[in-house]
């Protein structure tokens, strides 16, 4: 996370600090620490019975630990305390997974990186929320993050506020907060995506899927069917990726989507007619795998021969899908 440029966290800059006009006088909450290396490695571990060495199995990443530490720059107390409450407020457990539920309250923590690898990120307009133009080798990066205690840390000292006669007086104080994040990749910012509407039936389709980060990324897709039934049992095949080869059965029935969830491995339903609010249903019937691998991922490469990297694949659909179907992955770090 390159601390020299903004970070954002439910739509507060928590890395930006300003000079008021004609004073020295700062403002704002500034980012002076992170610490984001801390992820466990998961998986069964025993020693072994009268020999030397421990049995071990397939591993796993866990959650990732993240630990934020800085300041909260006012003009006076009052200020002070005002931003004292939005930062304990943004940094709420309970009122993060209010904001959005679906999600259970991991909310992305948007930052930037530098990279000397300029052909891959050649910079250009910045994605929301910031809004400046980003220099050649720049990485617009995220983590779905949520607050790990019930509220960050702070401290109050008498020497900052100074003396209760002048409260207009500038003051600073000192925060940290400990998020967590239960997806432990660091994920690029915007996400891709391809539409999958408007194209002819029966087709195949050869596409490539980008993935300029370290790490394999989950492939999710979106197949929406309008308000006319497809005329019968309809699929939408996918194969290539990481050696995949799946098939998803749309039923004749008006006004589905059908979306399968990369991180979750699992296809669920929506009833489109009573809107885009209404509950998903698993529907694990309607998904089949001729290969082992059941994992539709995105793959990445530590050192690809060429950059940026990509990896083929393929699919056709016999169904007529609606706009808004597609195929999305964020590419991803470790």
């Amino acid at each position: 996370m390159d601390l020299t440029k903004p970070v954002f966290y439910r739509n507060l800059a928590i890395n930006t600090v300003i000079t008021q006009a004609g004073s020295r006088v700062l403002q704002g909450v500034s980012i002076e620490d992170i610490d984001y290396s801390l992820i466990n490695a998961v998986g069964y571990q025993e020693k072994r019975a009268a020999a030397d060495g421990v049995h071990a199995s397939d591993v796993y990443l866990g959650a990732r630990m993240i630990n934020l530490s800085g300041l909260i720059y006012a003009a006076s107390r009052e200020d002070l305390f005002d931003r004292l409450h939005l930062i304990r407020s943004v940094f709420s457990p309970t009122s993060a997974y209010a904001e959005d539920p679906g999600d259970r309250g991991f909310i992305p923590l948007y930052f930037k990186q530098a990279t000397a690898d300029h052909t891959s990120w050649p910079g250009g307009t910045s994605p929301p929320p910031f809004t400046i133009t980003d220099e050649a080798g720049t990485m617009n990066l995220l983590m779905n993050c949520r607050p790990m205690n019930g509220s960050p840390r702070f401290s109050i000292s008498r020497d900052r506020l100074l003396a209760s006669d002048t409260p207009d007086r500038p003051t600073a104080t000192p925060w940290t907060v400990q998020l967590w994040a239960k997806d432990p990749r660091v994920y690029v910012n915007p996400e891709q995506s391809a539409a999958l509407n408007g194209l002819s039936l029966n087709t195949q389709y050869n596409w490539t899927a980008q993935n300029r980060g370290d790490y394999e990324t989950p492939m999710n897709i979106l197949l929406s069917i309008g308000g006319t039934a497809p005329g019968g049992t309809k699929t939408f095949h996918l194969w290539g990726l990481n050696n995949i080869d799946m098939t998803i059965t749309i039923e004749n029935v008006a006004n589905r989507n059908y979306r399968w969830f990369g991180d979750d491995r699992v296809l669920m339903v929506q009833d489109a007619s009573a809107g885009l609010s209404a509950p998903y249903v698993l529907r694990m019937d309607l998904v089949k795998f001729t290969t082992a691998n059941q994992r539709p991922m995105v793959p990445a490469a530590i050192n690809p021969p060429s950059r940026p990297f990509s990896t083929p694949y393929s699919w056709q659909t016999s169904a007529v899908l609606a706009a808004g179907s597609r195929l999305w992955w964020n590419e991803a770090f470790a």
